[in-house]
């Protein structure tokens, strides 16, 4: 695949996911100015380390195939909320109030739909 076929790719990836650059660059372990450099075009040498984590942040095998936008937003949904709710749960524990399965759960949906509900929370660290 032509080099500016797979930028074209990735910018609309990113644009499906509403990830921002930044939020890419963190994600990716790539420099924002390295991710600026290759979305833009301007980088015609960029390396297959970088395309590949940039891949791996917008959830894209190398091969491009897609993980389904709304599919991948409710798996990195799911995992910011488990890690959230994880915190708090340990803290509760502690204080001996810990909550049943059943009330997780829903807590566990409210927090990830929360979560999905905004770009910002959703790729924020």
């Amino acid at each position: 695949m032509p080099r500016p076929e797979i930028v074209a790719r990735i910018q609309e990836r990113r644009r499906a996911l509403d990830i921002s650059v930044s939020d890419l660059a963190r994600r990716s372990g790539v420099s924002r100015a390295t991710v600026i450099r290759i979305l833009g075009g301007e980088d015609h040498d960029f390396s297959f380390a970088n395309l590949h984590a940039i891949l791996l942040a917008l959830g894209v095998s190398f091969d491009l195939t897609e993980i389904p936008a709304e599919e991948f937003r409710d798996q990195i949904a799911t995992e910011k909320a488990k890690r959230l709710i994880a915190l708090t749960q340990g803290n509760v524990a502690l204080e001996s109030q810990a909550v049943s399965r059943s009330s997780a759960r829903t807590h566990l949906e409210e927090t990830k739909a929360r979560i999905a509900s905004s770009s910002r929370k959703l790729w924020a660290s």
